[in-house]
């Protein structure tokens, strides 16, 4: 009697299953690929939903970025203040060109070059507006490592150099809608202000309209893109920031400096052209070629826009290093 409790008892513990993990196939296991690979899965033609894309990663920082205000509010500083600058640079050259101001030779040197002052009122606001699209190109990461964010980021999409991918595309595109859509604006309302003024260009300016109008929001991007580069180095708000403002501002004041202390120093313009704020105004000059400019050597502005992507790649390398393989704490 006891033998065939024995085996009963035996029976029952090989017909009982060893445990709940057993009962449901985990995701990947044998069960689970063998049926994807039935006869049938050639029916299923959709991606399947568990693997990571660069595009679905783009369209989840964009998500992001947008649930925050603080992305709104610096996105719409920067294209306002393209017809803000605008509008107080035309009114400025109005009130300069009125009748009690024709006497100053200055602005009569100045006044005959109406394109000029045209375009240098509609392109005036690119100038703060890579001070506020850096900072935001800062925050886009390093506001999550405040927030110890990122943790989850990184368990969501452990592919590190796809998110700072998605973060660099998603960054660029909407710097660049609201630039473009504020220098639009800064274009029309120099139009109605100073009627007339966009007429013809200089011979060494060819196509500066469209090297203003295109080029001056690509090349906010690339500040963007710096300071993102520059606050994934830091992995801090305030050492991203000091960064970009040291490069943007700093840098570009010592070297003025020193060029005002030491008058025969006239190698000092070459490093001093080649900063990034030095780089913008020569882009969007629209200079097409090398200028006399004492001494030295002055890019053009197709080569100043090189040279800033230089400027962004050199920051962007070590920063994308650092988020590759440091610890994440």
């Amino acid at each position: 009697m006891s033998a065939d409790n024995g085996r009963r008892v035996r029976r029952s513990r090989r017909e009982v299953p060893a445990g709940p993990d057993n009962a449901t196939p985990r995701h990947g296991s044998a069960f689970t690929r063998l049926r994807r690979t039935s006869g049938l899965s050639f029916l299923d033609s959709r991606r399947p939903s568990g693997q990571l894309t660069l595009f679905g990663a783009v369209r989840g920082e964009l998500r992001k970025m947008l649930s925050l205000r603080s992305t709104w509010v610096l996105l719409l500083i920067v294209t306002l203040l393209q017809p803000l600058s605008t509008g107080l640079t035309a009114c400025a050259t109005q009130i300069l060109a009125g009748p009690g101001w024709r006497t100053n030779h200055l602005l009569a040197h100045l006044l005959p070059a109406s394109s000029d002052l045209f375009w240098s009122a509609v392109v005036f606001g690119l100038f703060p507006g890579v001070i506020v699209a850096g900072i935001l190109g800062v925050l886009v990461l390093t506001r999550e490592f405040s927030g110890a964010v990122i943790e989850s980021t990184l368990t969501a999409n452990p592919r590190r150099g796809m998110v700072l991918t998605a973060k660099g595309l998603a960054l660029a595109l909407l710097t660049w809608l609201a630039a473009q859509v504020g220098l639009l604006l800064g274009w029309i309302l120099a139009t109605l202000i100073l009627p007339g003024k966009s007429g013809a260009l200089p011979a060494y300016k060819p196509g500066l309209a469209m090297i203003d109008l295109l080029g001056g929001p690509l090349m906010l991007v690339l500040f963007a893109l710096t300071g993102l580069g520059l606050g994934a180095l830091s992995r801090s708000k305030a050492g991203g920031i000091g960064l970009f403002l040291g490069l943007i501002v700093i840098l570009p004041s010592i070297l003025g400096l020193l060029g005002g202390l030491f008058p025969h120093a006239g190698w000092l313009q070459i490093p001093l052209s080649l900063t990034p704020t030095s780089l913008l105004a020569t882009f969007l000059s629209g200079l097409g070629r090398a200028t006399e400019s004492g001494s030295g050597w002055w890019p053009t502005w197709w080569q100043s826009g090189l040279i800033m992507m230089v400027w962004t790649a050199l920051c962007c390398a070590p920063g994308t290093l650092i988020f590759r393989r440091a610890d994440i704490g």
